[in-house]
């Protein structure tokens, strides 16, 4: 989203008169959800490279730190988008780690004979 379409978006929800009160920090806020945008357009494009995405996840909340504080400072409610977003993208990392080791798993799944790992075997010898 541009930085513009914000803009108009928050001018109509703080109102007139605090938005010519505060044009500048609206403007900023803009800005700063818009980068907000790129950066996770850039987390998905790099989300297999670990280094990449960390810095760009290091970037992208200092970015939510900053909106927030300008959201305060506004006196408006903080949007839940933005944790929407932040809980979506760990749960599609907690899928990717589940790929990864899923491999891992049929491998100790053909060690047992029934199936079980010989870590939950072992657990349930001692639960005996």
């Amino acid at each position: 989203m541009e930085v513009e379409v914000y803009q108009k978006r928050l001018r109509k929800r703080v109102g007139e008169g605090e938005y010519e009160r505060h044009r500048e920090l609206v403007r900023l806020l803009a800005r700063n959800l818009a980068l907000e945008d790129v950066l996770w357009e850039e987390i998905l494009v790099s989300i297999r490279d670990v280094n990449a995405r960390t810095e760009l996840l290091r970037q992208r909340n200092s970015i939510v730190r900053d909106i927030h504080t300008e959201f305060r400072a506004l006196n408006i409610e903080i949007p839940t988008v933005v944790e929407r977003n932040t809980e979506s993208f760990m749960g599609f990392l907690g899928e990717l780690e589940d790929d990864d080791t899923s491999e891992e798993r049929g491998k100790e799944a053909e060690d047992s004979p029934d199936g079980r790992s010989s870590a939950r075997q072992s657990e349930t010898r001692t639960d005996i």
